[in-house]
């Protein structure tokens, strides 16, 4: 696997941590935080910070193995089980965005197309995508990434007397347990954030990417909530569906622009896709990492129908992926705050691990899925 820079560390991070959060997650947080809705993100954002602490730990033991080598590695058994059991984890992940993304394309642009033939055509995209490795995904990246953010960094100059600064007052009268419970909600898509060390090698989790991209990603979160409460209100906000979309939609530029949603649509759109073939990628590889012999590329099809097939298995509709969010936090506290404390205490380096590490890496490679 190739050296990755900090830049592209970052944009990664601000894609897990903001991308699919933007969607659901202020509507719900706002239900209980009400006017403190963006201090839910920073609630969420200081407790991210120990399970991050804890994989750049865990990077440092095993330089030249991402999480999944890592664990198998140390110990076959064991390893493989919880591989299998974070398989599922992201298995249930990649159904629910791609159940979301192909939903809003559904709602907001293709409204008589059959949500099937929507979520299969996000399916063909990000099978293509995840079958050219992190390096398509890395590219694609750094075009769409920044073109997004600084296109909704740029939309306050545009509201102008739309915003509504009132929504948040009282200032000094937080609700700290609907600061708690908002965080609750708001905690099952940052933790995407997460994600990262399943795929890079210790040596490319570096710690000035992983906390710069946590720390503009909360901050990003801030100021777009922020912006969703005093445009649209509180009072409608926790009523939305998708507060991004409806975010967008509040834009009015002369006659000629007056659907400038679109616009902002053509460059989040890709985001999401990035997301979800970030998602695919990391099924795929660890498959690769519990077959070695397997050829990764080989098994991005099959992974993807899979995942597929199963979003709708799991889901029925996007009610149920809205209401699931207060479970799914729970899971992912379990997979992504003590899972990675866990895995830093009993990961320890001793020689024979190192050993049993170097033969794996023989039999297994570096080479991303391709």
């Amino acid at each position: 696997m190739k050296q990755f820079t900090t830049r592209q560390m970052v944009l990664l991070g601000v894609l897990l941590e903001t991308n699919i959060t933007l969607i659901h997650a202020p509507s719900q947080a706002g239900s209980y935080a009400e006017q403190h809705a963006y201090c839910t993100c920073m609630v969420v954002a200081a407790v991210l910070c120990l399970p991050i602490w804890a994989l750049l730990k865990l990077g440092q033991r095993f330089p030249n193995q991402d999480l999944f080598q890592a664990m198998i590695s140390s110990s076959v058994v064991i390893g493989r089980i919880l591989l299998l059991l974070y398989f599922a984890l992201f298995l249930i992940v990649f159904g629910r965005d791609l159940w979301i993304i192909a939903d809003l394309v559904k709602a907001v642009l293709l409204p008589r197309t059959p949500f099937f033939m929507i979520s299969l055509i996000i399916l063909l995209t990000v099978v293509y995508m995840a079958r050219g490795g992190m390096n398509t995904i890395l590219n694609m990246s750094e075009i769409f990434i920044p073109i997004s953010i600084m296109t909704l960094l740029t939309m306050p100059f545009f509201f102008g007397r739309n915003m509504d600064f009132s929504e948040l007052r009282p200032f000094l009268y937080p609700s700290m347990t609907g600061i708690m419970k908002g965080s609750w909600y708001m905690f099952s898509y940052m933790a995407d954030i997460l994600m990262l060390p399943f795929v890079l090698q210790g040596k490319n989790y570096r710690p000035q990417g992983a906390w710069w991209g946590h720390l503009i990603g909360t901050a990003f979160m801030v100021f777009i909530v922020t912006l969703m409460q005093v445009v649209i209100g509180l009072p409608i906000l926790t009523r939305l569906f998708y507060p991004s979309y409806e975010l967008a939609r509040q834009l009015y530029i002369t006659d000629f622009l007056d659907r400038f949603d679109l616009f902002v649509g053509g460059f989040t759109i890709p985001t999401l896709l990035i997301k979800v073939g970030l998602d695919l990628y990391i099924l795929s590889m660890a498959v690769k990492r519990l077959f070695p012999h397997v050829q990764g590329a080989l098994m991005v099809w099959p992974v993807g129908l899979l995942g597929y097939v199963s979003s709708f298995i799991i889901f029925s509709n996007s009610i149920q992926i809205y209401d699931f969010s207060r479970e799914w936090t729970m899971v992912m506290i379990m997979f992504f705050i003590i899972m990675p404390l866990v895995l830093w205490l009993l990961l320890w380096p001793n020689n024979k691990g190192k050993e049993r590490g170097k033969e794996y890496k023989a039999r297994l490679g570096n080479g991303p899925v391709h």
